[in-house]
């Protein structure tokens, strides 16, 4: 059975219509566009077995292992796109018939239902196997009725929209690839033939006009609802560090997470939301804080939000933030004029300027993370720490409730301008010196014309079926190798997203989301290896690097993240050309 993705669903019979009203022959069409979805050119053979899995998958046929080996046997090379063809031809998509036989196979205690272990039994230990997380996935997606089994029904639209979505993904697949192909000839009509490079070349709709894959559940209003706000910042090694989270839940329940970027203080109406891309991985954490496996992330984008639905067990779990970094840079334009912080006040004292007031309103809404109105001491030590890298110790604390307005034990907005207008006052009876302001504005994001320009506000929304989420901030702090690693995980088995390449004794991983493109090299051999990806010729596009060329190195046995590449225009077609070389040393 094949693996079920996260996109959309749509029958075969609107696949083969579709295809129809355009003049191909349906059949042909969705050999074509299985095979190109895997080894991306029907003049290249299938070399092994799995791919040969793949490439039936693909067509939805879903074969079963004693299929593959009637086809792939012992004395098998490999099989030509024709021989190929001709297997998927006699090979007949699933008829009910099928589907009869599958679900009494598989309900082995016949009655009338496939519990989580009967499918687990067959998903878990033969073929391309899931793990018991997948499976619980892939029967939350079809359980109509929430009885966390599968009815004979349930399991024929499980196996018919996983069928219809390999289907239409590699349907898709090929008319990006026929469009580049028409664009190709346009530019060179003289059909002069070109040597045929190893890489990897598609042509993506623009963003803003794609429907989301999943749409949030129709009774989210009866739903449990918290929310907490966030940051990405550069540190001083100009590296991203944001906020982190630990999310419990009580009871299994179903999750519905959104994540976007949103503006902070004062505004014109006419602002724009940044376009900085922002994910959310949620992870797996144990009763020590030690993380686990990736449990699911926002692979869905529908108009300024990241979106992802899925099933949590019972347990603590933490939520990582991400920006790929290809909209979210170190500044660097240059500023003309240096902004005024303080203005006298008389002869001993000084007063905020507007402006200055404009951006401490901005920094008090980034560090008010529950949006409550006040700084918790939690909120404000975390402040302190990116400010002043020191924590809020008892006795400095005692100070803010001595001489600042409190609400219910909590900094009002009134109390941190005040807190800063005396720290002003402190450096004005000295001089005039502002330095302690400017760094706590540098360390913010705010640029010398106190433009925020190197920070990213955000928002994450949490919606609990059956218990409320209870969620505590984490300080400020890098993704680092964890992060790296989370992500070549999320890749790596993002199925239904992530196309495979062997190359040498690489495995090149790319994966494609709704508005981000990203390359994972897999080295599974025994020595320490290079690849150079070229995106050069890539339009309409932003990478997370300084350049559009990159020499990734990665280590026996290891994985690590190639590079990001995110569309520049969002109205616009973005197209990927990456070229990889291997390099051994």
């Amino acid at each position: 059975m094949s693996r079920k993705g996260s996109s959309a669903s749509v029958s075969a019979k609107t696949v083969k219509s579709k295809h129809n009203e355009t003049g191909k022959d349906p059949i042909t069409a969705e050999i074509k566009a299985a095979y190109i979805a895997v080894l991306n050119h029907i003049d290249k053979d299938i070399s092994s077995k799995d791919e040969l899995e793949k490439v039936l998958q693909q067509a939805g046929r879903n074969p079963t292992q004693k299929t593959i080996d009637k086809y792939w046997t012992k004395n098998t090379k490999k099989l030509t796109y024709q021989e190929v063809s001709e297997i998927i031809e006699e090979l007949k998509p699933t008829t009910e018939d099928d589907l009869l036989k599958a679900f009494k196979k598989i309900d082995v205690n016949g009655d009338g239902f496939i519990t989580q272990r009967e499918l687990s039994r067959i998903l878990t230990q033969r073929g391309d196997r899931m793990s018991e997380k997948e499976v619980d996935a892939m029967i939350a997606e079809a359980d109509s009725d929430g009885d966390k089994k599968l009815n004979y029904k349930e399991f024929c639209c499980m196996v018919m929209s996983t069928t219809s979505r390999c289907q239409e993904s590699s349907l898709k697949r090929l008319e990006r690839k026929e469009r580049k192909q028409k664009r190709d000839l346009k530019k060179n009509p003289s059909g002069s033939k070109k040597k045929d490079k190893m890489g990897v070349e598609m042509s993506l709709p623009p963003i803003s006009k794609q429907q989301p894959s999943i749409k949030e559940p129709s009774t989210l209003t009866d739903w449990y609802h918290t929310h907490t706000k966030g940051c990405f910042h550069l540190d001083d090694e100009q590296k991203i560090i944001s906020h982190q989270y630990v999310l419990q839940v009580d009871v299994t329940t179903k999750l519905w997470l959104t994540v976007k970027p949103i503006n902070v203080g004062v505004v014109k109406a006419s602002t724009k939301v940044p376009k900085t891309d922002v994910n959310v991985f949620i992870v797996k954490q144990n009763e020590h804080g030690l993380l686990g496996d990736v449990v699911s992330f926002t692979n869905v984008k529908n108009k300024e939000k990241y979106c992802v639905q899925c099933e949590l067990p019972a347990g603590s779990y933490r939520l990582i933030p991400m920006t790929t970094g290809c909209h979210f840079k170190p500044r660097t334009r240059t500023i003309k004029e240096k902004a005024k912080l303080i203005q006298p006040k008389g002869d001993e004292e000084c007063e905020l300027t507007k402006e200055f007031k404009n951006a401490l309103n901005s920094i008090y809404e980034m560090v008010d993370l529950d949006s409550n109105g006040s700084l918790c001491r939690n909120e404000f030590n975390m402040f302190q720490l990116r400010t002043g890298g020191e924590s809020v110790d008892d006795d400095a604390w005692e100070v803010v409730e001595e001489n600042f307005e409190l609400k219910k034990g909590e900094l009002t907005r009134k109390g941190f301008l005040d807190l800063n207008e005396m720290e002003a006052n402190d450096g004005f009876s000295e001089g005039g010196e502002v330095d302690d302001l400017w760094v706590t504005l540098g360390s913010m994001g705010f640029a010398d014309d106190l433009t925020l320009d190197e920070a990213c506000p955000f928002l994450v929304d949490i919606y609990t079926e059956h218990c409320p989420a209870v969620i505590r901030a984490q300080p400020l702090q890098r993704g680092g190798p964890t992060l790296q690693k989370i992500i070549c995980q999320s890749v790596i088995h993002a199925a239904g997203f992530t196309r495979v390449k062997m190359i040498g004794q690489v495995k090149l991983h790319t994966y494609m989301g709704d508005g981000r493109v990203t390359f994972v090299m897999e080295n599974t051999g025994s020595k320490k290896c290079g690849m150079k990806l070229d995106c050069s010729k890539s339009e309409n596009c932003l990478i997370n690097h300084d350049a559009m060329l990159q020499n990734v190195q990665c280590h026996a046995g290891a994985s690590t993240v190639g590079l990001h590449l995110v569309p520049k225009d969002e109205d616009k077609e973005w197209i990927i050309n990456c070229q990889e070389t291997l390099m051994t040393s």
